[in-house]
């Protein structure tokens, strides 16, 4: 019997020995000299960045050796030379390509890439203390300030890594290497910990920064976030209950008031009015009852068997707008607390006092107490502070005399006529 034996093989570089998709001679089809292989673009002050970007996507295709002259040029008689030209001009268009416009057109034309490349090093790799310095103070005053923990890790890092890039880069193989990676990983984490909004972080940071050792800083990172998304669940459910518990507090509130404003005689309304106290349409917030007081008209249709018919009337308060319930609640007090006979006989008093009182001074100008009794208005009224008594101080209140004249009432109180007779309630 004889015995099959297959055998694979794999071509190989004539030159080097190895397939030619890891040789750094190897042009993959799609390499094009103007095709930006970096998101980095060389800018007067980023050459670290960038250097740093474009290495690593020169390593990826196997092509570092180009820029630091590990690759050096064939010989004239050497098989590889043609291939090395086309890798070399190639790279010269990736670097080209990935120097800004305004940059660009001040650099010379070089056709080898490894003296390109040493060129733009000793160009733009300056170094930079006062850079150096600023964002120092950068991180050190970095803050979330209500931001998002993304948006202020995000800043944080940016920063971090501008910084490196600034640096020197000493590495270092002793036993202690470890242990100094370890310290720069754990300033890295107290400083993203205690940049947190206080009144939202407190807690976890006091939780992370109590254990020994630290954690990494991605994994701090993580758990902050999850916080984050935590408190945000917790406060849309809470939104979503008081907005539910102020819906129906709104919705009687609204009946009510409704109910009053539809009984206003030929009122129109226009479907394209906003409220801006309830966020409903068709009415204005100037029409809530609740919120400005009731009219004079409402009080008087709820009083007919209690005011009696209008006389003259003195100045007219309209104190009740403006202090929703409360108004309503004073003006109704003061247009029942008394009835038709105590009237009668206040005005008998003080025409007792002085027989001389003339409607004139009964409309607000007597001196006897300086007081306007008006049966008809919301409120009675004084211009003398001193004749009352148990004096506060309310919202200031839009007051008509009946000279036309506008004032305001600051304060009320109590007013004694006589020692039978106390006017509450008096502006």
């Amino acid at each position: 019997m004889t015995e099959k034996i297959s055998i694979t093989t794999t071509s190989t570089s004539a030159t080097t020995g190895v397939p030619p998709e890891l040789s750094p001679y190897h042009l993959h089809p799609s390499y094009n000299p103007g095709v930006l292989i970096t998101s980095v673009l060389l800018t007067h002050e980023n050459y670290k960045e960038w250097s740093t970007e474009l290495r690593n996507s020169l390593q990826a295709k196997q092509k570092l050796g180009f820029i630091d002259g590990t690759i050096s040029k064939p010989s004239e008689d050497s098989p590889d030379l043609a291939r090395w030209l086309a890798v070399n001009s190639m790279i010269v268009g990736w670097i080209h390509t990935s120097i800004d416009s305004k940059v660009r057109s001040t650099v010379a034309h070089v056709p080898d890439a490894h003296k390109l490349w040493e060129s733009l090093k000793l160009r733009f790799s300056v170094k930079n203390g006062t850079r150096v310095h600023q964002l120092q103070d950068a991180i050190a005053n970095c803050k979330q300030d209500g931001q998002s923990v993304l948006e202020y890790y995000g800043r944080l890092t940016k920063l971090w890594e501008e910084l490196q890039n600034l640096k020197t880069i000493c590495t270092c193989t002793c036993a202690a290497a470890a242990d100094i990676e370890k310290d720069k990983e754990d300033a890295c984490v107290h400083k993203f910990l205690f940049g947190l909004d206080d009144s939202r972080f407190m807690s976890i940071r006091s939780r992370i920064t109590d254990e020994d050792p630290l954690p990494d800083l991605n994994l701090v990172y993580s758990r902050v976030i999850r916080e984050e998304q935590n408190m945000i669940t917790t406060r849309s459910t809470e939104q979503r209950t008081d907005a539910l518990g102020f819906s129906d507090k709104n919705e009687t509130s609204k009946d009510l008031s409704f109910s009053v404003n539809n009984s206003t005689p030929s009122r129109s309304r226009s479907p394209a009015r906003t409220c801006t106290h309830c966020g409903r349409t068709g009415h204005y917030i100037s029409e809530w009852f609740l919120v400005h007081g009731f009219p004079e008209w409402y009080l008087e249709r709820q009083n007919n068997s209690t005011s009696g018919t209008r006389g003259g009337r003195g100045g007219r308060s309209n104190s009740n707008r403006g202090r929703g319930g409360r108004g309503r609640a004073n003006a109704t007090q003061a247009s029942t607390s008394i009835n038709a006979d105590q009237i009668a006989s206040l005005i008998t008093l003080l025409q007792n006092q002085q027989s001389n009182l003339s409607s004139e001074r009964l409309s607000g100008k007597t001196t006897l107490t300086d007081v306007i009794i008006d049966t008809g208005a919301s409120h009675h009224m004084t211009g003398n502070l001193a004749l009352l008594h148990d004096v506060h101080d309310i919202s200031t209140s839009s007051v008509l005399w009946p000279n036309g004249r506008n004032s305001s009432a600051t304060k009320q109180g109590t007013l004694q006529l006589s020692k039978d007779y106390m006017l509450h309630d008096v502006l």
